[in-house]
C-alpha cells in the first residue's frame, strides 16, 4: 500500500514539474516565434513574464517547490546562527592576509629571478 502512496506522490510531483516546464516553453514560443502576431514588444514580454510567473507559481505548488521552500527557510534559519567578526577582527585578518601575500610574492619573485637566471646561463 505505501508504494503506491509512493507513486502517487512522484506523479504529482513529476506533474508540477512538467507543467511548470511546459508554461515555461510555451511562453518562450510565444515570445520568440510570434504566433499571436503581437506587433509590439510589450505585448510580448508581459506574455513573456505572466508566463514565468505562473511557472513559478505552480512550481512552487508542486512537492519539490515545497521542499526548496523549506531549505531556503531552513538556511535563513542557519545564517542567524553564524557569528560574524566584529570590525577590530576583520581589520587584523585582512591585514595578516596582506602581509602574507607580499611575503608569497616576494618568494615567488626571487624563485621566478633564480629560474630566469639558471636557464640564461644553461643557454649561453
Amino acid at each position: 500500500m505505501s508504494k503506491s502512496v509512493e507513486s502517487q506522490e512522484k506523479e504529482s510531483s513529476s506533474l508540477g514539474m512538467n507543467v511548470s516546464i511546459l508554461i515555461v516553453i510555451g511562453a518562450l514560443v510565444l515570445f520568440y516565434l510570434d504566433p499571436l502576431g503581437l506587433n509590439t514588444t510589450l505585448y510580448k514580454v508581459l506574455f513573456l513574464l505572466v508566463g514565468m510567473v505562473l511557472a513559478g507559481f505552480v512550481f512552487f505548488k508542486s512537492p519539490q517547490g515545497n521542499r526548496l521552500n523549506s531549505f531556503f527557510k531552513e538556511t535563513k534559519i542557519e545564517l542567524r546562527k553564524v557569528v560574524w567578526p566584529n570590525r577590530d577582527e576583520t581589520m587584523k585578518t585582512t591585514g595578516m592576509i596582506m602581509v602574507a601575500v607580499v611575503i608569497v610574492a616576494i618568494f615567488l619573485w626571487i624563485v621566478d629571478a633564480f629560474f630566469t637566471w639558471a636557464v640564461q646561463l644553461l643557454t649561453n
